[in-house]
């Protein structure tokens, strides 16, 4: 499992996490995610997608950060070409009363040099998820 997202250091910690992300959630696409946050707020974990190319029994590193009530991850999908971050906030879900984390996403896709005159413009989707546990 990827153990470092990055080489900066913060110069200021942000607020320790204050709920349990910890375990497996999943969204409404039936994608899952596997995390584990650290008291500095350090998260790792995996992401099964159940959508796209990949099947769904392929997992990808998932690495992030919480603070607070906040998480945000990105996950690297590889040969597939694309990296999508999700960013959000733990909350109770109105509708059924169960702890979920509402997010917004955007998907990073490679465009072939040779297309990107033409096609860079569509490269990012943006969308939004809600997991729940």
């Amino acid at each position: 499992m990827l153990k470092h997202f990055s080489t900066i250091q913060s110069l200021k910690a942000g607020p320790a996490p204050s709920v349990n992300f910890n375990g497996k959630w999943s969204n409404e696409l039936h994608s899952e995610m596997d995390i584990v946050v650290e008291p500095s707020g350090s998260v790792t974990g995996t992401y099964r997608t159940g959508v796209g190319s990949p099947s769904p029994i392929e997992e990808f590193d998932l690495v992030g950060f919480a603070s607070g009530d906040l998480l945000s991850f990105t996950v690297n999908f590889g040969q597939y070409g694309s990296l999508t971050s999700w960013a959000g906030q733990h909350t109770t879900d109105v509708r059924d009363g169960r702890e979920c984390i509402k997010t917004m996403w955007l998907l990073a896709k490679n465009v072939e040099d040779a297309s990107e005159p033409k096609t860079l413009w569509g490269a990012v989707l943006t969308g939004a998820d809600t997991f729940h546990r």
